[in-house]
């Protein structure tokens, strides 16, 4: 049986980050949204929550994109691609979790 290469993993660094964070910022009402590195993944956040979603090194210039789901494990999602097109990707499936938040705080028809 012949061995496979072992490609070397792609590192993540702050300036993956920023280029990420920009790409989303580009497609829409998403500045409140922020891009971390951190422990091999760039971290997707809301304001100053927990992270929302993350995208992940494969190899070879390849990132893949999960969620956090409500059982707190990381879901991966059907995308693999590049760092900018990732963008798209994730705004566009996970755009209504990611969208600015504009509570008032009163129930509409209330005077509590």
């Amino acid at each position: 049986m012949t061995k496979r290469p072992r490609t070397r993993p792609t590192l993540i660094s702050p300036h993956d980050a920023e280029t990420l964070q920009r790409a989303v910022h580009t497609l829409g009402d998403y500045t409140h949204v922020s891009v971390r590195a951190e422990r091999g993944h760039l971290n997707i956040f809301i304001d100053d929550g927990a992270p929302v979603a993350r995208v992940t090194p494969l190899g070879g210039n390849q990132f893949g994109l999960s969620f956090h789901s409500h059982t707190g494990r990381w879901e991966p999602m059907p995308f693999v691609g590049e760092v900018i097109p990732l963008a798209h990707d994730l705004v566009t499936t996970l755009g209504p979790y990611l969208a600015r938040r504009h509570f008032s705080g009163r129930i509409r028809g209330s005077d509590h």
